[in-house]
């Protein structure tokens, strides 16, 4: 679903990085919002065959992580300093949605959330 995601993000906006799992932010969003090189526990993203990772301007977590696994991830040290989007339960067409419906749906949104919010 990640590569799918970043796929249709594009051409207005670029995905650079995939955490696909707590220990993957733990250990690569530090150096990811320094700007460091590290070795990506996934492939999916621009930065993931780079050795100069570029700051990411958001994050969107999946609803694939709980709520729980989110307020972990943001007390990364220096996640503060950047917008997280988190898909609100109460407004999530993903139980009603599959397949190509629902990725559209969920970049929609995205994106919609990112514009309102200045990231463009």
């Amino acid at each position: 679903m990640a590569g799918s995601f970043a796929k249709s993000m594009l051409p207005e906006y670029e995905v650079v990085h995939h955490f696909p799992s707590t220990s993957a932010a733990h250990a690569e969003l530090l150096p990811l919002l320094r700007g460091e090189p590290f070795t990506p526990h996934s492939s999916v993203g621009t930065d993931s065959h780079t050795d100069k990772p570029r700051i990411p301007r958001a994050i969107m977590v999946g609803a694939g992580f709980s709520e729980s696994e989110l307020d972990e991830m943001r007390k990364i040290e220096g996640a503060e300093s950047i917008p997280w989007q988190y898909p609100d339960p109460l407004k999530s067409a993903a139980s009603a949605l599959s397949g190509p419906f629902l990725m559209m749906v969920i970049v929609r949104r995205v994106k919609g959330c990112l514009r309102a919010n200045g990231v463009v």
